[in-house]
């Protein structure tokens, strides 16, 4: 009996040796985990955009010139300063006789009064034209407004029709700008010819042609000007616009109408704002690096009232983002780099677990959508959860061990 015993507690001694002589040879054999980082597929929206830097200018400036030459009093105002149609004269400029009594000064001015006058009429029949074009506009998209909640119009129709009435009213006051602009002209034309029949015995005073503020002086002290001289500048920075520079390869993806996302323009918020044009010319620009790069004009409207953005002024650097196409709101995505490329296919790896303990890897296609420089839209080969390899290193293989 006590030799079967014997017996029995030997062959298990061996057995035991045995297993674990083969559990030391399988971890000995066993491939190195490869450290990676991980990230998971989940739902989200994919927006493709072009990230630039651009500048901010008012959209509609003025430079007042010395209509002729003559004395100009020293200027009492300074940039900042509000000026308008009904404020006092920015500038007193006391004409010399022999610029009085040439009878070519005579005809020019004459002449400025007619052009003038014409100036009014067009801009009177392009306001009548922008308020006929506002008033459809106006119609159009009180009806998306309505239909949008009820999903019988698309998102991008109603983007659509937003941007048509913001242009709408864009023109319209630009039409009255243009008014603006050429009753200053005329008045200033008629104030050379009152001088002049005067024969330099009253100076000229001459005003703002807009209501807004001083941007710029450019000549302050007292003395002589001469005719043409460029005096003041001014502008309503609450007509503002961003002007940004991309490159012709992304110009020509970028739609009137496309949604704009400002940054770093220091407000503790970003600003909206939408595309209103692009223009149709490319230049030649230097790049930090030396490098020649092609870039088009990209001109942006915001969104924003002026109340929320004071601080924002005339050629201040900001960021754009450009949206130039995007995802339904409810898509599958990973992070864009877990995917790597093969021959025109894409491919991720996700990670397995073995029931004993311990991960691997199984490199598996898959079908994408929309691509950004972040995320990207999986249409097949996933499901929501999956974990991913990120950054997947050179050395993985479909069935690689790792760690995370």
């Amino acid at each position: 009996m006590n030799k079967v015993k014997s017996r029995r507690v030997k062959w298990w001694k061996i057995l035991l040796a045995t297993a674990s002589l083969a559990v030391l040879v399988v971890f000995t054999l066993r491939p190195a985990r490869i450290p990676i980082e991980v990230a998971k597929a989940q739902r989200g929206i994919v927006e493709i955009s072009v990230y630039d830097d651009g500048i901010t200018r008012v959209r509609e400036r003025f430079a007042i010139i010395a209509p002729i030459s003559g004395k100009m009093v020293r200027l009492q105002v300074h940039p900042g300063d509000p000026v308008g149609l009904d404020t006092a004269p920015i500038i007193t400029l006391q004409p010399t006789d022999s610029d009085l009594l040439d009878p070519r000064t005579k005809l020019e001015t004459e002449e400025r009064i007619k052009v003038a006058q014409a100036s009014i009429l067009r801009a009177d029949q392009l306001k009548s034209v922008a308020l006929e074009t506002l008033e459809l506009s106006e119609h159009e998209f009180y009806r998306a407004s309505q239909l949008i909640k009820s999903n019988s119009v698309s998102q991008s129709e109603y983007e659509t029709i937003e941007h048509r009435n913001r242009i709408a009213k864009a023109e319209l006051r630009a039409a009255e700008f243009m008014r603006s602009i050429a009753e200053h002209e005329l008045g200033v034309a008629q104030a050379v010819l009152k001088a002049r029949d005067s024969q330099g015995g009253e100076p000229m005073l001459i005003g703002s042609p807009i209501d807004g503020f001083v941007l710029r002086v450019m000549r302050e002290d007292a003395g002589y000007v001469a005719a043409g001289t460029p005096i003041v500048e001014v502008g309503d920075p609450r007509e503002m616009e961003v002007l940004v520079d991309v490159l012709s390869t992304a110009a020509v993806s970028i739609k009137p109408g496309a949604k704009v996302e400002i940054r770093g323009w220091g407000g503790s918020r970003p600003l909206g704002g939408s595309v209103r044009r692009v223009e149709p010319s490319a230049f030649l620009k230097i790049s930090a690096l030396g490098v020649e790069e092609r870039r088009v004009n990209v001109l942006i409207d915001l969104d924003e009232p002026w109340e929320d953005r004071k601080e924002l002024g005339d050629g201040f650097r900001v960021d754009a983002n450009i949206c130039i196409d995007k995802s339904k709101p409810d898509v599958l995505t990973v992070p864009t780099t877990c995917l790597e490329s093969f021959q025109g296919s894409w491919f991720v790896y996700r990670i397995r677990t073995f029931p004993w303990g311990g991960y691997w890897v199984e490199r598996i296609g898959v079908e994408i959508g929309l691509s950004s420089r972040t995320q990207t839209e999986i249409i097949s080969g996933l499901e929501q959860g999956d974990m991913l390899v990120l950054y997947p290193p050179e050395t993985i293989r479909d069935g690689s061990w790792v760690t995370f």
